[in-house]
């Protein structure tokens, strides 16, 4: 739409070589982002599937990895690095080739594919926490049990992070 409003008209296959192209021009770059990745101490990964048109495939993922801070880098020493890695699977094999031997932490919602990299995993409080929230539900209303004590800890850790962000 944006060539076309200055009479440019450009095919599919024009615009598609353009994307294959640049892509080619930042393998380096993307390489260098990957290796300073895995020298980090600590990785967060997650993957969610994607419908990806006239695929052979009922469903591809889209697994991402990150380093950093919600936060511009400024004095923080840990670099903000986010890289995405489009597979066709969702199998094991895929952190395990992505992160190549990496065995720092690894910081995963606990899905068990990542048990096979050489990584040492770490849960992730969201995670956990809607793990008692399920259990609360069950407890019934106007009942307190153990799912509460661990919700209001949550919620005191959330704080102290907060406070330190």
């Amino acid at each position: 739409a944006l060539f076309k409003q200055y009479g440019i008209e450009l095919s599919r296959k024009t615009m598609s070589d353009w994307i294959l192209k640049s892509a080619t021009l930042f393998e380096p770059v993307i390489e260098r982002l990957k290796q300073n990745l895995r020298q980090q101490a600590v990785i967060h990964a997650d993957e969610t599937p994607v419908k990806v048109v006239q695929s052979d495939k009922a469903k591809s993922y889209m697994w991402l990895y990150c380093t950093g801070t919600d936060s511009p880098r400024g004095n923080n020493p840990i670099p903000n690095i986010v890289l995405y890695d489009y597979r066709d699977s969702r199998a094991a094999m895929c952190p395990v080739d992505y992160l190549d031997g990496y065995s720092g932490y690894l910081q995963v919602d606990g899905y068990q594919a990542y048990e096979k990299t050489a990584a040492t995993l770490v849960g992730c409080w969201a995670h956990a926490r809607r793990k008692f929230i399920e259990a609360k539900q069950a407890q019934g209303k106007g009942k307190s049990g153990r799912a509460d004590m661990a919700l209001s800890y949550i919620q005191k850790l959330y704080g102290i992070e907060s406070k330190h962000k």
